[in-house]
């Protein structure tokens, strides 16, 4: 007897692979990061970059592509799941998530416009 993956399923083991991946390639991010501090407050930076300079230029652009490329696949799963976690949810359930979703984004909306306000005021008082 053949057994078959339901389509939930498979979609819930994509989605945490993506995540999973996304938080390494967050860990990659911070240890490129760090390396490259040590390496730009060295002595001997211009000897790194000698020896090891595509290196040092190409680990971040790679993982530029990697991050792009999850962000690109998580947004499709997203978009693929919407309609399955939706039916699976109570309605109260999409009410609460609709409700923190919104009130996200208008404190995210208020707070640029606070910011807007203010960089005008700094600008007339300037002038």
């Amino acid at each position: 007897m053949k057994k078959k993956a339901s389509s939930q399923a498979s979609w819930a083991l994509l989605a945490q692979g993506v995540t999973t991946a996304r938080v390494e390639a967050h860990r990659l991010r911070h240890l490129i990061n760090r390396a490259m501090k040590m390496i730009e407050a060295s002595p001997h930076k211009d000897a790194f970059y000698e020896y090891g300079g595509d290196i040092i230029e190409g680990m971040p652009r790679r993982l530029d592509n990697i991050e792009s490329e999850l962000d690109r696949t998580s947004y499709a799963l997203t978009q693929m799941g919407d309609k399955f976690l939706r039916g699976r949810l109570s309605i109260d359930d999409r009410e609460l998530v609709k409700e923190t979703v919104t009130t996200h984004r208008n404190r995210v909306r208020i707070k640029k416009m606070a910011q807007q306000v203010c960089d005008r005021y700094l600008k007339e008082d300037m002038e």
